[in-house]
């Protein structure tokens, strides 16, 4: 089993993409792609102090459709008060 750390929300959309389709590359036949992070509530939001972009849901998912993958489970952390960042676990094949 091969882990691969990264930092998803310092990746441009088309790198974040990029780098997922050579993971999907790489995986063996039952290999997963598991991603854990912070997700916006809406759209997209740029942090000027870090240069870091922090997406929804939604557009997490279309980067990983874009990438020629399958979103099979996604988890919410739960306990998480509403005005920061949700995380969510995102496994693909």
């Amino acid at each position: 089993m091969a882990t691969v750390a990264f930092m998803e929300g310092h990746l441009t959309d088309d790198d974040l993409s990029n780098f997922l389709k050579r993971c999907r590359l790489g995986l063996q036949p039952k290999g997963l792609i598991v991603i854990k992070d912070n997700m916006a509530q809406e759209g997209v939001i740029m942090d000027d102090v870090d240069s870091s972009v922090c997406r929804d849901l939604d557009v997490v998912c279309k980067i990983i459709r874009r990438a020629g993958l399958s979103l099979l489970a996604q988890e919410k952390q739960d306990n998480f008060p509403d005005e920061i960042y949700h995380v969510y676990t995102l496994a693909m094949r």
